[in-house]
């Protein structure tokens, strides 16, 4: 299978993409946590990152060329971009389950990289995570991020305290 990106459109909307957004275990390290989506809800989120000029909200795909099929397996945004500075944050997951573990949040930020860098000239991209993600934090480091800094005690997880992460990678 070939993993790839596109920009996300209201037609990716569906229950599947709600249910990945309102699993605890898919969105337990992300703020998404706190939140109970509806579909109109990620319709709007859509729309609304469709109409950003610094905010691209990217799908995370994958391809079968035996069935010629394409699968939604999560998503990847850049953004919000600063372009005076030329910067930018990412954020990701992987809403499928079947596919974690398998490497593609790595292959999707590595697309991301390149992306960022060609079609939007960023020079730096960072990354955040609370400090037990630890898939997270492979595949930034595996994409050549380095920490650079902590805030202490920024998050609660599961009543305890956590320190965020902070990554970053000049492009």
């Amino acid at each position: 299978m070939q993993l790839y990106l596109k920009l996300l459109t209201v037609k990716n909307a569906n229950q599947n993409y709600v249910d990945w957004l309102n699993d605890y275990e898919v969105v337990k390290f992300t703020e998404q946590k706190f939140y109970k989506h509806k579909l109109l809800s990620v319709k709007k989120f859509i729309k609304d990152k469709i109409k950003s000029k610094n905010e691209f909200l990217y799908g995370i795909f994958l391809y079968e060329k035996e069935k010629k099929k394409s699968h939604h397996i999560g998503n990847i945004k850049l953004g919000p971009i600063n372009f005076i500075h030329k910067y930018a944050e990412i954020s990701y997951f992987i809403g499928e389950k079947f596919f974690w573990n398998k490497g593609y949040a790595t292959k999707a930020i590595k697309k991301m990289i390149y992306i960022a860098k060609k079609n939007y000239r960023i020079k730096k991209l960072i990354a955040g995570c609370y400090e037990n993600n630890i898939g997270s934090i492979k595949a930034l480091k595996k994409n050549l991020f380095l920490k650079e800094g902590k805030l202490s005690s920024h998050f609660i997880f599961e009543k305890k305290r956590l320190n965020s992460l902070i990554f970053g990678r000049k492009i």
